[in-house]
């Protein structure tokens, strides 16, 4: 069975022959190729290399497109992303200030990208482009920064979310054309013939109450998901890091196909709750763990998830974000337990 047919199971809650592995290779991309992520992330052709190397080293159940993957769309929209030179492997990142807007600005100044030509976003579609072809093996999908995510980016973290109290309108107006901007992006990653993924994880409880996220973030990410799957995505999982179990009752509700359950999330509850929608889902091994850990705390980790995960169809291996330089034999350790105990059930 090939990778692409294993996750068209899982992510149906079907059979499959294993226990597919995603771990969450970003910035790792870069070490992996011997270069920073900042300039991987602003070349294609680097970019590219560094994802073929990721194949052939950790040989995922699944890809993505994506380093910083809660800059792409806002850099598009006039945020400042700050890059490192020469050997400097910090992450490229929007600091206070550097906001397209300053939260209450008149609206109609935002500018709305274009895919084609926009900042980054041709380096991603190019990306998307040269792995198409991997895709019909494994699945490639491209990120994308949902809404909520993508309106902190634009307007500022904490100036967003005091709005989300002192003004809700306008966090939502600013949040309805977002959308309409990860649409677009998101249509693009499929004209590439790639899938997608969407992240929101600064909509986690640990920051936001769970009663916010369902009256004012569910609905829009509903929109979203449902022009996505229109325009012909299967799956887009959503990524909501962090302890999410306060907020389970919205994220089975926000129209995807595969959830997260993060290291610090109940994941008894969160089988419970997919298994009765119909879900996928993915959990994560701490990344603490996989940067400093050995290969046989790994492989003890992995097999007890396994064992927490028995009798599930629609069960994913996975990590939180790999930081960057952790050893790549912890990570290859967990596929290696998912490909020799990992059988799911018939």
């Amino acid at each position: 069975m090939t990778s692409h047919e294993r996750m068209a199971n899982v992510w149906n809650c079907r059979p499959a022959d294993r226990v597919p592995f995603i771990p969450a290779v970003y910035e790792q991309k870069a070490f992996l190729i011997d270069d920073t992520p900042s300039n991987v992330s602003r070349d294609a052709e680097l970019f590219y290399r560094a994802m073929m190397v990721e194949h052939e080293t950790y040989q995922a159940d699944a890809m993505i497109i994506g380093m910083d993957v809660y800059n792409i769309e806002a850099e598009a929209m006039g945020s400042t992303v700050k890059f490192y030179e020469g050997d400097d492997t910090s992450i490229p990142g929007i600091s206070s200030g550097n906001h397209a807007i300053t939260f209450g600005d008149d609206l109609s100044q935002l500018k709305i990208p274009n895919p084609a030509r926009d900042s980054r976003m041709p380096v991603n579609l190019e990306v998307a482009r040269r792995l198409s072809k991997l895709h019909r093996t494994v699945p490639v999908r491209g990120a994308l920064s949902a809404p909520f995510s993508l309106a902190l980016s634009v307007a500022g973290v904490e100036e967003f979310f005091m709005g989300t109290v002192l003004d809700p309108d306008y966090c939502r107006r600013l949040m309805d054309i977002c959308a309409g901007v990860v649409i677009e992006f998101g249509k693009a990653y499929l004209d590439q013939g790639v899938g997608l993924v969407m992240f929101d994880s600064q909509a986690s409880p640990d920051l936001l109450s769970p009663d916010v996220y369902r009256d004012m973030v569910l609905p829009v990410t509903q929109r979203v998901n449902a022009e996505l799957f229109e325009a012909g995505e299967e799956y887009c999982p959503l990524i909501i890091g962090g302890n999410t179990t306060a907020m389970l009752d919205s994220y089975v509700n926000s129209g995807t196909k595969q959830i997260l359950c993060d290291f610090t999330a109940d994941f008894s509850l969160f089988r419970s709750a997919c298994e009765e929608h119909g879900l996928s889902l993915r959990r994560n091994i701490n990344p603490l763990r996989v940067q400093k850990g050995t290969v046989d705390e790994m492989t003890e980790t992995a097999t007890a998830y396994l064992k927490d995960a028995e009798g599930m169809n629609g069960f994913i291996m996975g990590t939180a974000v790999v930081p960057f330089g952790s050893p790549t034999e912890n990570i290859v350790a967990i596929r290696e337990v998912c490909e020799t105990r990992g059988q799911t059930p018939s």
